[in-house]
């Protein structure tokens, strides 16, 4: 038992060193996400300066940001955006390729930053959000 011990660590390692290599970090979106789209409907859980929209309720509650797309709204809305914590939501925008990101880290979309923590290779630029009720 405590060769397994020190093996789960090790693999643990080359795990995250086999994500952390993929180009640019970052993967394709979640199954069923139309990045053509003008209208994106999900969960929305607000951290870190951003949107992260889910396609089911359920993932709200996960740990690490999986199955998820990250969006962001004009300065002004995000910054008013912490009350679509938990609710369903309905943005309004486009999708913009990360790699077309301007900072090395984060993009800028009228004047909020972007960091992609769901580290998908396509985030959303919304214009405006409603709440479907």
């Amino acid at each position: 038992m405590r060769t397994l011990s020190l093996l789960a660590p090790a693999a643990l390692i080359l795990v995250l060193g086999a994500c952390a290599s993929t180009p640019g970090g970052v993967t394709p979106p979640p199954a069923g996400f139309d990045a053509s789209a003008t209208q994106f409907e999900g969960w929305a859980r607000v951290a870190d300066g951003e949107i992260r929209l889910y396609a089911r309720e359920r993932d709200l509650t996960q740990g690490f940001p999986t199955d998820c797309v990250s969006a962001v709204l004009p300065r002004n809305a995000q910054r008013a955006a912490a009350d679509l914590n938990g609710a369903k939501v309905r943005l309004f925008g486009r999708t913009a390729a990360w790699a077309a990101r301007d900072g090395a880290q984060t993009m800028q979309w009228q004047g909020s930053r972007l960091v992609n923590n769901c580290r998908r290779d396509t985030v959303i630029q919304a214009d405006r959000v409603e709440v479907i009720q």
